[in-house]
């Protein structure tokens, strides 16, 4: 079985990789009373860390389809 050029390799890591990094973020905005100064009130950190969670996920998701079609 021939395998994929190491650049889609590195791609697969890397959607991972920023996949937790996003999900890390939206916990941190979810779970911590910081808001770093940016968001008006306490509903739009927790949608913005919302939104970061399920990005996460999907970017997550996505990597681990891609790597499960790379290596049957």
């Amino acid at each position: 079985m021939k395998r994929k050029p190491i650049n889609q390799q590195l791609m697969v890591v890397l959607g991972a990789t920023m996949g937790l990094v996003y999900l890390g973020g939206g916990l941190l905005l979810v779970t911590s009373s910081l808001s770093f100064s940016i968001f008006p009130n306490e509903t739009f950190r927790y949608l913005f860390g919302a939104l970061l969670i399920a990005y996460g996920t999907y970017r997550i998701y996505r990597a681990v389809n891609e790597y499960r079609r790379e290596n049957p």
